[in-house]
């Protein structure tokens, strides 16, 4: 007899409809968020009818926990919208710090 874990075929589509929208984010470089209500009503136009606290539940569930980071108020966050690069240097100061990397590599010859 062999043992199967069957998942909710709801939860399959909010997966793919959460790795849509990540996706869309990540080459649109825009941010990795989306309204709670626009996340529910694009879910209940493919035919899953879900509310925010049922989300809020599969959020931290196989297969949504690995592209949902977390449902902060009313807003739907995406993983590695914590990721962002600010930063450290200008670019005359890049400029400069290459510069030196150069000098002192030409200096060890």
């Amino acid at each position: 007899m062999l043992i199967r874990e069957f998942q909710d075929p709801s939860s399959t589509k909010l997966a793919a409809l959460g790795q849509f929208l990540l996706g869309r984010a990540q080459d649109t470089n825009a941010k990795k968020t989306v309204n709670i209500d626009t996340f529910i009503g694009l879910a209940r136009d493919m035919g899953i009818d879900i509310t925010p606290e049922r989300l809020q539940i599969l959020s931290t569930q196989d297969p949504l926990r690995n592209i949902i980071a977390n449902i902060e108020g009313d807003t739907v966050v995406f993983k590695g919208a914590e990721e962002t690069v600010t930063p450290t240097m200008n670019v005359d100061q890049a400029r400069a710090t290459v510069d030196r990397m150069a000098k002192r590599a030409i200096d060890l010859k």
